[in-house]
């Protein structure tokens, strides 16, 4: 008997280490990278943008900027963990490939009655005893139906769309960043010039001072000038805190929660101007778009979960069994005779459950066409995107081709009224006005050639980045 229960004990250790080596699959060896449709590299953010592109600004700030911001923005910094977490999914779905154990020890003091639960006296003395109680369980599921390995598919296309998102955020941010840099490169010029339009306005109105102490302008004339002064001051200190603002933000988005690194602003006349707008578009730009990977990764997703919800009304077959120490204290712990064991193998059908799967497969079905809805968006979605970028790109670059002829042209006649200012033709305030319109060509000379710029950046973002 002693030998027929070691053997036994024997056998079902056996059995659980071969369970363990064999049932456990091999960890795939990782690649150092990965590669996505959208050739995005997911190892580090920087390799996520198409760096050439941004070159062609020629605007090493502007590069330095977005840079920083990929180290500190909240938004990404936040994605970076969302990626690992769902690695981390992935990683504890492999405690599914190893039997469930449970080990435990007790200490029991027992004192069996004196009657036994049929009314009969025992013949032994009524004494307690100190046991030692040592239980272990285990079950293991056999996955026949495959529900493991798409438990873990399914965590897969989870690190997927962790990935896709990370991507859309980067791009957002480096189109915000941009947008912004751009848009406070335009006010720090504008800013120049709305001064050099104050000054002016204030030497008009010191000529017409003199005007009306000579009794050649009336009163009204002199409320007229003030008042445009006064506009022009107001419009002054308007254009400064809105790109005060536009600083702050801009800082939030580069440095996050670090010290600031200040940055010296570029000259809006020196950044590179670049745009084709009449290549051709080919359709794998807007397909590896991230929001449409993230739609076809739901797909997946989806797809996956149906078949889950109806592996869930088959069957499970399982492998159990236990194995309990029980001693009296510590004089009998090794003998064999103290072993209980149990080994078996078993079917189970939860019958209560079945209509609540089946309306569970009727939720995932519904999923996935949800699914199929999200990804058809996300194509019109990003055609229309594209569109509009292309149609206002095209709207932008003739403004702004207009605006440089405008201010060419006033240009030319400043220079005219100048030359006639010196030979006494025309007086200071004729002058005064030609300036003035020369300025403001060119304040909308730059304006033009922001909206060039940023109309850039949504098409860069329309496409995904894939330019």
């Amino acid at each position: 008997m002693k030998i027929c229960k070691v053997l036994t004990e024997k056998t079902i250790i056996t059995f659980l280490f071969i369970m363990v080596i064999f049932v456990f699959p091999a960890k795939a060896k990782e690649q150092d990278a990965r590669i996505y449709k959208s050739k995005i590299e997911v190892s580090d953010n920087f390799d996520r943008i198409n760096w050439q592109w941004w070159e062609k600004f020629r605007d090493t700030v502007l590069l330095q900027a977005l840079k920083a911001s990929l180290n500190n923005n909240f938004d990404i910094l936040i994605a970076d963990f969302k990626v690992k977490e769902s690695k981390n999914y992935l990683e504890s779905s492999r405690r599914e490939h190893f039997p469930l154990e449970k080990f435990g020890g007790d200490f029991l003091l027992a004192k069996p009655s004196l009657i036994d639960s049929y009314g009969r006296k025992r013949n032994y003395i009524n004494s307690a005893k100190g046991l030692i109680f040592i239980p272990m369980e285990f079950n293991y599921e056999l996955d026949i139906w495959g529900k493991r390995k798409n438990r873990r598919k399914y965590l897969s296309k989870a690190i997927d769309i962790a990935e896709f998102e990370k991507n859309f955020i980067i791009l957002t941010a480096v189109s915000d960043v941009s947008t912004l840099y751009f848009n406070i490169l335009k006010n720090e010029k504008i800013i120049m010039l709305y001064e050099q339009i104050y000054g002016l306005k204030k030497e008009k109105l010191g000529i017409n001072l003199e005007k009306y102490r000579a009794e050649l302008v009336t009163r009204p004339e002199i409320i007229r000038i003030k008042k445009e002064l006064n506009a022009a001051k107001s419009e002054l200190n308007t254009l400064k805190a809105v790109n005060e603002e536009l600083k702050n933000q801009f800082y939030y988005l580069v440095a996050g929660d670090k010290e600031k690194t200040f940055f010296v602003f570029s000259n809006i006349e020196d950044i590179e101007l670049f745009y084709d707008t009449g290549c051709e578009i080919n359709t794998s730009r807007i397909a590896n778009r991230p929001d449409v990977l993230i739609a076809e990764s739901g797909i997946k997703m989806a797809q996956i979960d149906v078949k889950l919800a109806r592996r869930a009304l088959l069957p499970s077959f399982h492998i159990k069994g236990d194995f309990i120490h029980v001693t009296n204290m510590f004089k009998d712990f090794f003998k064999p005779e103290n072993i209980m064991n149990r080994l078996g193998a078993g079917i189970s059908y939860d019958l209560l459950s079945k209509n609540n799967n089946i309306s569970e497969l009727d939720a995932k079905k519904n999923i996935y066409n949800r699914a199929l809805k999200t990804y058809e968006k996300a194509i019109v979605s990003s055609i229309t995107d594209v569109n509009n970028s292309l149609i206002l790109l095209k709207s932008s670059i003739d403004n702004y081709n207009r605006a440089k002829e405008d201010s060419g042209l006033n240009n030319e006649n400043m220079q005219i009224q100048q030359q006639k200012l010196e030979m006494d033709l025309i007086d200071y305030e004729d002058y005064i006005e030609s300036a003035e319109s020369f300025i403001r060509a060119k304040i909308f000379e730059y304006e033009s050639k922001t909206q060039c710029l940023i109309h850039s950046i949504s098409l860069y973002k329309a496409l995904g980045g894939n330019v």
